[in-house]
C-alpha cells in the first residue's frame, strides 16, 4: 500500500522555504502600515493567506510581485 503525504501528492505545488514565508508575512504587516484604509487591509489579508498556504507559485505571479512592491513602499508619518 502506498501512502501519500500531502506534499508528495501528484500535482501538489512546491512549498515555500521558511525565509520566503517570513518575507511574505513581513510584506503583509508592512502593507497595513504603508497603505492606509481598505487597500492596505486587503493586501495584508491576501499576503497573510498566501503565507499560511505556503505553496510557491510562479516567480512572475501576482503575489510575489505584490510582495516586492509592498516592501519597496515607505511608511509616511501620521499627520
Amino acid at each position: 500500500m502506498t501512502v501519500f503525504l500531502p506534499s508528495s501528492l501528484p500535482g501538489t505545488a512546491p512549498r515555500m522555504d521558511m525565509h520566503e514565508i517570513s518575507r511574505v508575512r513581513a510584506a503583509a504587516g508592512h502593507a497595513r502600515r504603508a497603505l492606509p484604509g481598505p487597500l492596505g487591509e486587503l493586501a495584508e489579508r491576501e499576503l497573510a493567506a498566501y503565507a499560511d498556504l505556503g505553496c510557491r507559485g510562479d516567480c512572475d505571479a501576482l503575489i510575489p510581485r505584490l510582495v516586492r512592491q509592498v516592501l519597496a513602499l515607505s511608511v509616511s508619518a501620521p499627520p
